[in-house]
Protein backbone atom coordinates (compact mmCIF):
# COMPACT_ATOMS: atom_id res chain seq x y z
CA UNK A 1 0.00 0.00 0.00
CA UNK A 2 2.81 2.37 0.82
CA UNK A 3 4.11 1.96 -2.65
CA UNK A 4 0.75 2.82 -4.18
CA UNK A 5 0.46 5.94 -2.04
CA UNK A 6 3.94 7.04 -3.17
CA UNK A 7 3.03 6.39 -6.80
CA UNK A 8 -0.18 8.37 -6.42
CA UNK A 9 1.72 11.20 -4.71
CA UNK A 10 4.39 11.21 -7.45
CA UNK A 11 1.76 11.19 -10.17
CA UNK A 12 -0.06 14.10 -8.49
CA UNK A 13 3.17 16.12 -8.24
CA UNK A 14 3.91 15.39 -11.90
CA UNK A 15 0.41 16.52 -12.92
CA UNK A 16 0.78 19.77 -10.96
CA UNK A 17 4.19 20.41 -12.49
CA UNK A 18 2.82 19.80 -15.98
CA UNK A 19 -0.09 22.17 -15.34
CA UNK A 20 2.29 24.84 -14.07
CA UNK A 21 4.55 24.44 -17.11
CA UNK A 22 1.55 24.40 -19.46
CA UNK A 23 0.22 27.59 -17.87
CA UNK A 24 3.61 29.26 -18.32
CA UNK A 25 3.74 28.05 -21.93
CA UNK A 26 0.23 29.36 -22.63
CA UNK A 27 1.19 32.76 -21.18
CA UNK A 28 4.34 32.81 -23.30
CA UNK A 29 2.31 31.91 -26.40
CA UNK A 30 -0.12 34.79 -25.64
CA UNK A 31 2.83 37.16 -25.22
CA UNK A 32 4.28 35.99 -28.55
CA UNK A 33 0.93 36.53 -30.28
CA UNK A 34 0.57 39.99 -28.70
CA UNK A 35 4.05 41.00 -29.88
CA UNK A 36 3.37 39.71 -33.39
CA UNK A 37 0.02 41.53 -33.52
CA UNK A 38 1.72 44.76 -32.38
CA UNK A 39 4.26 44.35 -35.18
CA UNK A 40 1.61 43.74 -37.84
CA UNK A 41 -0.40 46.78 -36.69
CA UNK A 42 2.74 48.93 -36.77
CA UNK A 43 3.76 47.57 -40.20
CA UNK A 44 0.31 48.39 -41.59
CA UNK A 45 0.54 51.89 -40.11
CA UNK A 46 4.08 52.28 -41.48
CA UNK A 47 2.95 51.35 -44.99
CA UNK A 48 0.08 53.85 -44.80
CA UNK A 49 2.32 56.66 -43.52
CA UNK A 50 4.96 55.88 -46.14
CA UNK A 51 2.32 56.07 -48.86
CA UNK A 52 1.14 59.44 -47.51
CA UNK A 53 4.72 60.71 -47.30
CA UNK A 54 5.32 59.72 -50.92
CA UNK A 55 2.30 61.78 -51.96
CA UNK A 56 3.45 64.72 -49.86
CA UNK A 57 6.98 64.41 -51.25
CA UNK A 58 5.54 64.42 -54.78
CA UNK A 59 3.63 67.61 -54.01
CA UNK A 60 6.80 69.19 -52.63
CA UNK A 61 8.75 68.22 -55.76
CA UNK A 62 6.01 69.58 -58.01
CA UNK A 63 6.00 72.89 -56.14
CA UNK A 64 9.79 73.21 -56.44
CA UNK A 65 9.59 72.30 -60.13
CA UNK A 66 6.89 74.94 -60.65
CA UNK A 67 9.07 77.57 -58.99
CA UNK A 68 12.03 76.57 -61.14
CA UNK A 69 9.83 76.70 -64.26
CA UNK A 70 8.84 80.24 -63.20
CA UNK A 71 12.52 81.17 -63.33
CA UNK A 72 13.25 81.25 -59.62
CA UNK A 73 16.81 80.39 -58.59
CA UNK A 74 17.55 77.56 -56.18
CA UNK A 75 18.79 80.07 -53.60
CA UNK A 76 15.60 82.12 -53.88
CA UNK A 77 13.43 78.98 -53.67
CA UNK A 78 15.33 77.89 -50.57
CA UNK A 79 14.75 81.28 -48.96
CA UNK A 80 11.11 81.35 -50.02
CA UNK A 81 10.37 77.85 -48.72
CA UNK A 82 12.63 78.18 -45.67
CA UNK A 83 14.69 75.11 -46.59
CA UNK A 84 18.34 74.53 -47.45
CA UNK A 85 19.50 74.78 -51.05
CA UNK A 86 20.62 71.17 -50.59
CA UNK A 87 16.96 70.23 -50.06
CA UNK A 88 15.95 72.22 -53.16
CA UNK A 89 18.55 70.31 -55.20
CA UNK A 90 17.36 66.98 -53.75
CA UNK A 91 13.73 67.74 -54.57
CA UNK A 92 14.68 69.01 -58.03
CA UNK A 93 16.80 65.92 -58.75
CA UNK A 94 13.91 63.67 -57.76
CA UNK A 95 11.65 65.18 -60.38
CA UNK A 96 12.49 62.64 -63.07
CA UNK A 97 9.07 61.88 -64.52
CA UNK A 98 8.56 58.95 -62.15
CA UNK A 99 7.68 61.29 -59.32
CA UNK A 100 4.02 62.10 -58.89
CA UNK A 101 2.88 65.18 -60.78
CA UNK A 102 0.45 67.66 -59.27
CA UNK A 103 -2.46 65.90 -61.00
CA UNK A 104 -1.29 62.50 -59.74
CA UNK A 105 -0.86 63.93 -56.25
CA UNK A 106 -4.39 65.34 -56.31
CA UNK A 107 -5.73 61.99 -57.51
CA UNK A 108 -3.78 60.14 -54.80
CA UNK A 109 -5.01 62.65 -52.23
CA UNK A 110 -8.58 61.81 -53.13
CA UNK A 111 -7.83 58.11 -52.63
CA UNK A 112 -5.67 58.50 -49.51
CA UNK A 113 -6.61 61.70 -47.75
CA UNK A 114 -3.81 63.51 -45.94
CA UNK A 115 -5.30 65.70 -43.23
CA UNK A 116 -4.26 69.35 -43.43
CA UNK A 117 -3.44 69.36 -39.72
CA UNK A 118 -1.20 66.31 -40.03
CA UNK A 119 1.49 65.86 -37.41
CA UNK A 120 3.80 64.32 -39.99
CA UNK A 121 6.89 66.46 -40.43
CA UNK A 122 8.06 67.12 -43.96
CA UNK A 123 11.55 67.90 -42.76
CA UNK A 124 13.49 66.73 -39.72
CA UNK A 125 16.82 68.38 -38.95
CA UNK A 126 17.29 69.39 -42.57
CA UNK A 127 16.35 65.95 -43.93
CA UNK A 128 13.08 65.16 -45.61
CA UNK A 129 10.94 62.80 -43.54
CA UNK A 130 10.40 60.54 -46.57
CA UNK A 131 14.14 60.30 -47.11
CA UNK A 132 14.69 59.48 -43.45
CA UNK A 133 12.09 56.73 -43.62
CA UNK A 134 13.51 55.38 -46.87
CA UNK A 135 16.97 55.14 -45.33
CA UNK A 136 15.81 53.55 -42.09
CA UNK A 137 15.80 50.01 -43.47
CA UNK A 138 12.14 49.36 -42.63
CA UNK A 139 10.04 47.48 -45.13
CA UNK A 140 6.73 48.88 -46.19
Amino acid sequence: MARTTKQIDARERARKARLRVDTEREQRDRNIEDAAADYFAAADNYAEVTRKLEVIEGRMRTAVKSLLDLGESQARIAALLEIDTKEVRRLRAGFDGKTKTADQSKQADSQTPVPQDTDLPTEVHGESAARLLAGSGHGG
